[in-house]
């Protein structure tokens, strides 16, 4: 067996490799993709340790072709991703088409031994070209490669029509990588027809080919993994925003806590910002007939939102001590209508900051308040300690 790949480089790749796969079994498999996916990682890991079998150790001539068998095992799980026709597509029916498509790199693999022992049986060195052997070698490989790419390829052109950032990167990145291939392959065929480029055995070149299109396929599946692991560390910028909005949403949540909503699933740091969101303006929305109005004794806190946070202190204590709803208008209580997403959520993380500085400056306790909306003028808001 030649090596082309020094054992550092590859040994690096296999290592990287398995820290991908082992962190996307854990936190990557929601979907069909990904469960596609993994199973072509799995499948180029046990191709490269074949490569790395020692040149003079035993069935050393078979290790190699039943590593090139793994080339196009791993190849054909690039026609299950093509042929997938939803994230959410009935395992069963993958499962199925996984196995007709096994079937095929099953097939190319008994073909490539098959030509081994012929030409070992007949003393021909085997690579492209070399006796009928050679020729049903090049066509065991080369078709089912040359075809599955192109299928795969399809599909990576759809994509780029997605509005998803990364989804266009690693589509780009896939072609790249389908490009890279055909142009091996082209080059390959030249060879063998017209005997130009003379780029030596073209064997040995196929570990080199394989090596870098895993290497470069490892990388870009890395992208989702790197999303998946700052969810679980709760890094993403919903997390952070669920931790900004954390005392506010516990607060209001204690006081009404009839508008707290039981999500069947986990959706997420997405999902559960969301649903703060909501339930934090449900909260406030029920606590409006309970703000009490503006007047002197709020004047020493300047910002709007500091004194609609301590007029809302006011209204929890007033709800939880039964007193009877006085503000019969229900205006919108903070005086402004979130129009989209991000608009709300920057107005509700202002508040939430409104609403710390509050509970930080040793402001009365709304446990202890008097149920009582509208202290006198002059005497501070009721029972705030």
């Amino acid at each position: 067996m030649s090596f082309t790949v020094p054992d550092g480089v590859a040994w690096a790749i296999v290592g990287a490799l398995s820290l991908v796969l082992a962190g996307r079994f854990l936190l990557v498999r929601e979907t069909v993709v990904d469960y596609l996916v993994n199973r072509l990682l799995l499948c180029s890991l046990f191709g490269l340790l074949l490569y790395r079998w020692p040149e003079a150790g035993p069935f050393a001539g078979v290790v190699e072709l039943l590593a090139i068998g793994c080339v196009v095992l791993s190849t054909t799980y690039f026609l299950g991703i093509a042929r997938v026709e939803g994230p959410h597509e009935e395992m069963g029916r993958v499962r199925r088409r996984e196995r007709r498509h096994c079937s095929i790199a099953l097939a190319s693999t008994a073909v490539i031994l098959f030509a081994g022992w012929s030409a070992d049986a007949k003393g021909l060195p085997l690579d492209f070209g070399i006796g009928w052997q050679g020729w049903l070698l090049a066509l065991a490989i080369g078709g089912p490669v040359a075809v599955i790419m192109a299928l795969f390829a399809m599909r990576g052109l759809r994509e780029l029509r997605s509005s998803i950032a990364v989804e266009k990167l690693v589509a780009f990145g896939l072609l790249a990588v389908n490009l890279f291939i055909w142009t091996n392959q082209l080059l390959s065929a030249s060879e063998l027809m017209f005997g130009r480029p003379e780029l030596g055995p073209h064997l040995p070149r196929i570990e080199w080919i394989f090596t870098v299109c895993v290497a470069a396929d490892g990388l870009l599946v890395t992208l989702p993994l790197a999303a998946a692991l700052i969810d679980a560390a709760k890094l993403d910028s919903a997390s952070r925003s669920c931790r900004r909005l954390h005392m506010l949403w516990r607060d209001l949540t204690e006081a009404v806590p009839e508008i707290v909503m039981t999500p069947d699933v986990d959706n997420g740091s997405d999902g559960r910002l969301f649903r703060m969101i909501v339930e934090i303006r449900d909260a406030i929305l029920h606590l409006g007939p309970y703000l009490p109005p503006l007047h002197d004794s709020l004047g020493e806190h300047r910002g709007e939102l500091d004194r609609f946070a301590y007029r809302l202190a006011l209204a929890i204590a007033a709800r939880k001590a039964g007193a009877s709803p006085e503000n019969r208008r229900s205006a919108e209580p903070l005086g402004l209508s979130a129009r989209d997403f991000d608009a709300d959520l920057r107005q509700l993380r202002e508040l939430s900051r409104a609403w710390v500085r509050m509970r930080s400056a040793r402001m009365p306790s709304i446990e202890s308040a008097r149920p009582t909306l509208s202290p006198p003028p002059g005497t501070g808001p009721a029972g705030l300690k």
